[in-house]
């Protein structure tokens, strides 16, 4: 499946995905200026700032780009959304923000994400049905996703960090997932590895972790 927006043709969906991306960033700093708690403000900050730059590397992705290259780019945007979204979600039940901003950037990053995989799928579905009238392709995914991983759950965002960071140690990922607690990651990391899907490697008083 080919992914290249900026060769989309579908002009109203891309200018509704721009309005949306251009909202969630006004609120975003809106919330950002009124939020006193300086963790919360810093992981506001980071995933705000990773949110951008994905958002730009997805528009400025070029057709002849490789096609697996495009693929990732969406997933990971995607995963980013979840994560800002998530991270919303913390603040919402922390009650420390002030609730209209809040809500009015998570309903447009909320928008974009579902305009983005509309237009994602509407478009590979054109592609996958245009190669096989051109030829018989056997291809493998690269990105066949775990059955028994719910899309968007905590479980789901440790496997893609340590299928993103191979040999990944038990301390890098309760860091990367500091607003989870410490058990929480853990129990999610045994479950990984009971069903199979990370390997873990106890090595110079380490505990490293690969997904399979």
């Amino acid at each position: 499946m080919i992914l290249s927006l900026t060769s989309f043709k579908i002009p109203h969906m891309k200018e509704d995905s721009l309005n949306n991306f251009i909202n969630s960033i006004i609120f975003l700093v809106k919330l950002f200026v009124g939020l006193e708690d300086k963790f919360f403000a810093q992981k506001l900050y980071d995933k705000t700032s990773v949110f951008i730059a994905g958002y730009v590397k997805l528009f400025n992705s070029k057709e002849g780009d490789d096609q697996a290259s495009h693929n990732t780019t969406f997933i990971e945007f995607k995963n980013t959304i979840n994560n800002l979204l998530e991270l919303l979600d913390y603040l919402k039940y922390s009650k420390s923000v002030s609730t209209t901003p809040l809500l009015c950037a998570y309903k447009n990053i909320l928008n974009l994400k579902l305009e983005l995989i509309k237009l994602y799928n509407e478009h590979s579905l054109k592609i996958t049905t245009k190669q096989k009238e051109n030829k018989p392709i056997v291809s493998v995914s690269k990105n066949i996703y775990p059955m028994n991983l719910k899309e968007s759950s905590n479980k789901e965002r440790i496997f893609n960090f340590i299928k993103r960071s191979p040999n990944s140690r038990t301390k890098e990922i309760i860091d990367e997932f500091n607003i989870l607690s410490e058990r929480t990651v853990k129990r999610n990391l045994k479950e990984l590895t009971t069903e199979g899907l990370v390997r873990k490697l106890a090595k110079d008083k380490g505990v490293y972790y690969s997904a399979i």
